[in-house]
């Protein structure tokens, strides 16, 4: 079989399985907060933050931020500009709405993203072991996130560009998707921690050490720019950080958060009884350590991606039900998998299986639902 032809299979009966499971749930949806009972695919997929990507492309940014008793409230600050910004371009050339617009912008960039990945795959782990991994990714349980109307699919597309261009030493292709990347989804800090793992590496091995510095200023400069742009346009230099830590509000309150930790004021809100967590640490624990020595064979490039995403979820991260999501940038991952048909097949049928719980508990709204996807 031809690999274009593998790899369009993969795509559309990937899409047709995630359609197809939306669709049962959105003949289930009641009124909600978006949409009333009852919705088309198209409508019930312009749900939760897809509703913020909406007035972003139709809207814009607010100058002047929303408060709450003084604090900053949720508003479109959260969200990065590439996406909406190429959603309103697609709209004003077809006049179409956003819910149609949105999903095919989706699609359109997750094909793209199957094909880029594969090509990064094939770099690491061979041919046939690339088209297991891109599957494993196609298929897995957060899939049906990649054709709504969230940055996703987009997000990754840039991700693994930059990926490709580093594997390659594409450096023009790094030096273009990482700033891209970065004003898609707030990939820029862990892409600039990884490009500085890679100068430090260089500077060991003398070679290409000017332009892997260069790309580690270059990434930090976009991991500041959003920032940036947040304060320009709102005159409040913390307006970004203050936006994201608005979401935190509905579980900790108005206390203070400092970097790392969102867990703990996580884990005591799902569970105040520790020994999960306790627990749940040392399961993962033992995973990563009976992982490591397979992911080897990804080389410095993915490991850097994978360590350096790994502690900013660390510092950053508020821990609840988006976190399945958040964790679809280390796709890479899925090379180690992959390189087992057995396991393959078990990963993707697991997936599939994944979706269905992923659309009942976190994507369908069921009254004040505390499971955003």
């Amino acid at each position: 079989m031809p690999r274009w032809l593998a790899l369009v299979g993969i795509i559309v009966l990937s899409r047709i399985v995630s359609t197809g499971l939306m669709l049962w749930f959105a003949g289930g949806q009641s009124e909600n907060p978006w949409t009333g009972a009852h919705p088309d695919l198209f409508e019930f997929s312009r749900i939760w933050d897809s509703h913020w990507y909406r007035i972003v492309a139709e809207v814009g940014y607010p100058s002047e931020l929303p408060l709450d008793h003084g604090r900053v409230a949720e508003n479109a600050w959260a969200f990065m500009p590439v996406y909406p910004t190429l959603v309103r371009a697609a709209m004003a050339a077809s006049g179409a709405p956003f819910a149609i617009v949105s999903v095919v912008v989706s699609v359109a960039a997750f094909a793209a993203f199957i094909v880029v990945a594969d090509r990064f795959f094939r770099s690491i782990v061979g041919e046939r072991a690339a088209l297991g991994a891109v599957a494993i990714v196609a298929f897995s349980p957060v899939a049906p996130v990649f054709q709504v109307g969230y940055a996703e699919s987009l997000g990754l597309l840039f991700v693994a560009l930059a990926l490709v261009g580093l594997v390659e030493r594409r450096w023009w292709l790094a030096y273009l998707a990482v700033p891209l990347a970065a004003f898609t989804r707030p990939v820029g800090v862990p892409l600039a921690l990884a490009a500085g793992i890679l100068f430090l590496i260089a500077l060991r091995t003398r070679r290409d050490r000017g332009v892997l510095g260069g790309l580690t200023a270059v990434a930090g400069l976009a991991a500041l720019g959003w920032p940036a742009l947040a304060w320009w346009g709102t005159g409040r230099m913390t307006a970004y950080l203050e936006t994201e830590l608005a979401w935190r509000r509905p579980y900790v309150g108005n206390t203070a958060h400092g970097w790392g930790t969102g867990w703990w004021d996580s884990a005591k809100w799902w569970f105040p009884d520790i020994w999960p967590w306790i627990l749940g640490g040392l399961a993962l624990a033992v995973i990563v350590l009976a992982a490591l020595p397979a992911t080897r064979r990804l080389g410095s490039v993915s490991l850097a991606w994978l360590g350096s995403y790994l502690v900013y979820l660390v510092i950053v991260l508020f821990p609840q039900s988006s976190i399945f999501r958040l964790l679809a940038p280390m796709f890479p991952f899925a090379g180690v998998i992959s390189t087992s048909r057995t396991r393959t097949w078990i990963a993707v049928i697991a997936g599939v299986v994944g979706q269905y719980f992923w659309i009942r508990w976190m994507w369908s709204v069921e009254g004040s639902d505390w499971t955003p996807p």
